[in-house]
Parts: C-alpha cells; structure tokens; sequence
C-alpha cells in the first residue's frame, strides 16, 4: 500500500442488517479500504421529532429512520469483531454523549467526530477523557470552530483532520483543497487528510497531490439501494479502482526522476537518434562540406550534433555514400 489511509464510509448504508453490514465490511477489504466507518445514531439522545431532516429523508422522518437501523451493543460487537477478522479498523461517528458512552464499551479502533458535532462542547470534552484516536471533520465549521476542537480533544487524544465540504455531490470549485494545504501549516501535528463527497475519484487523487494523508469515501454495494447515502457512494469497484489510483499517484509524486541519468535510454537512443552519414561518395582527401553530410538512424556513430566539428576536415579513406562516417574516417 502507498502509506495511504482509506476509509470506506459505510454510514448507514447497512439499512440496519447485522448481514448486510459485514458484507459492505467484506466488500470493502476485498477492495483495498483501510479502514471501514459506519455511524452510531441513538435517536432519543440526538435530536427531537420535530428537528428538521435534509431532503432526502422523504420516506420517514430521520428519527424514525435511525431507530429502525440501530443495533443492539451485541450486534455491535460481532461488527467490531468482523472487522478484527477482516483486518480493517473499525471507525465509527458516535452522534450523541451516549453513543461515545457506547463505543466505549464495544471497543473502537477511532472515532470521526461529524462536522455538526465539531461546535458541542460538551460531547468534546467527554470523549477528551478517553484516550481514543480521533479523526475530526470540518466540513461546516469556521477555523475558530476547528482549533477550539482540536484544543479540547488533543488533550489526550491523537487528532486527524479532515478537509470536507457538506455538500452531496460536491463540485470541484467546491473541495477546498487549499484547505489541506492550511491545515497542514495550522495543525503540524496531525495528520491531515480529505473526506471527498464528490461524484468522481479524480478528487481525491488531487487531494493527495496536495498533501492528503487520509482518503475517506461513502462506500456501498449499489448506489441503486435505499438510504441517505447510497447514491452518492462508491461501489466496490469503484473503490477498488481509487485504491489503485491513489498508491499510483503515491509512487509517482515520491519518484524523483533524475534527467542526466540516460542509463535506460541507451538501447532507445541508439534506435531512435541519429548519425551523420555520407550523402555522397567522398573519395580519399576530400575537405568535408556541409552538402556531403546526412543525417540517418541508427545513432551508434557520430551524433548528428557533431555535424559542424566535421566541416573543413579532410577524408583519409574513401567514404561510401550512405554509409556512416565514423572516426577513423576523418584527419583530425
């Protein structure tokens, strides 16, 4: 791997099945994801019924959606011990006190802190009692938001950052990738990566090219399945393809190529150049004009940029039209 974090954002995509969620685990090792996220709602704990839901939520009321998904701690577990068997991390968005309270008895590998949740102060502070490794978004934040957070959370906690922009699907004028770039110089201690709501995999490679040590990408079996985020998701191939684009572009911003160095070319140049050849029968004695020089492959002879040390020189030997003109063929 190219040293590349990637996260499969399974979110909710799982619909509530225990099944249906270690098949996206599955899926998602098989293609090169890091890691795996999936998000902890606890409806009763998180919003109210009458809170207003973002527009894809038609069918039933966000409340009502998360409580038909939840899991039981025991349904967690197997997740968490799937993902142990997979070897992936296993992240999780904990949307309330009580779901960090959670994550906390099942064991987590991090916890993503949500963008909505980067200004609740005292969700903050309470997984800051915790040594757990913590990713922390930014995508609806001001940068006083972000470095209050981090303040709180670095107290104990290894943070990671990552540029997001809350926009499904985002455009590319949109992705503030000059925003890894400033969090790099802001926070120089953590690890600063990119989490890409766009429609395509070219964001994320310009975000590595920027610096991104971190890819997170929502992640499904079909974007033609139910729930908030499926349409907007990678399918496994879809994955599987980033993940070669991503260690490809790794390698290739890490090679440096050093152009005095021919060693590879040798056979190439000596197909592809050319030497000066005669254009004519050149007898013995003959001063060298220009018009008596061409200029044909291969290039195992005098290279053609020799053409002016030859004019005004004399032949020695008599020099076959077509034929190359070789050193020994000259009075120097």
């Amino acid at each position: 791997m190219s040293g590349i974090k990637l996260i499969a954002e399974i979110g909710m995509n799982h619909e509530g099945s225990v099944g249906q969620a270690k098949m996206l685990v599955k899926a998602a090792k098989e293609s090169g994801a890091d890691a795996v996220k999936f998000q902890m709602h606890i409806s009763e704990e998180e919003t109210l019924r009458c809170a207003p839901a973002p527009a894809y939520f038609t069918g039933e009321s966000r409340y009502d959606y998360f409580e038909r998904t939840a899991f039981t701690l025991d349904e967690w577990r197997s997740i968490r011990e799937f993902c142990q068997e997979q070897e992936v991390e296993f992240i999780v968005s904990p949307f309330s006190i009580e779901a960090v309270r959670r994550l906390m008895q099942i064991g987590v590998d991090a916890i993503k802190i949500p963008s909505g949740e980067v200004t609740n102060t005292p969700y903050l502070e309470f997984i800051s009692e915790h040594p757990v490794s913590v990713i922390l978004s930014s995508g609806m934040n001001t940068w006083d938001e972000i470095q209050e957070a981090y303040t709180i959370l670095n107290r104990k906690n290894t943070v990671s950052i990552l540029q997001c922009t809350s926009e499904y699907p985002c455009k590319a004028e949109h992705l503030g990738l000059n925003i890894i770039t400033d969090l790099q110089r802001k926070f120089p201690h953590a690890t600063i990566g990119f989490s890409d709501h766009s429609d395509n995999i070219w964001s994320s490679i310009l975000a590595v090219s920027f610096g991104a040590k971190i890819i997170e990408r929502h992640f499904t079996l079909s974007k033609l399945m139910y729930g908030p985020d499926a349409y907007m998701s990678l399918e496994p191939a879809e994955l599987l393809q980033l993940r070669k684009a991503l260690d490809y572009t790794v390698q290739a911003l890490g090679s440096q190529v050093d152009k005095n160095d021919i060693s590879q070319y040798e056979t190439m140049r000596i197909t592809f150049q050319k030497s000066i050849v005669a254009n004519e029968d050149i007898l013995e004695g003959t001063i060298i004009r220009e018009e008596m020089l061409a200029y044909k492959k291969p290039g195992s002879g005098i290279a053609a940029k020799r053409y002016k040390d030859l004019i005004g020189k004399r032949a020695n030997k008599d020099i076959v039209k077509d034929t190359m003109i070789g050193e020994d063929d000259i009075e120097w």
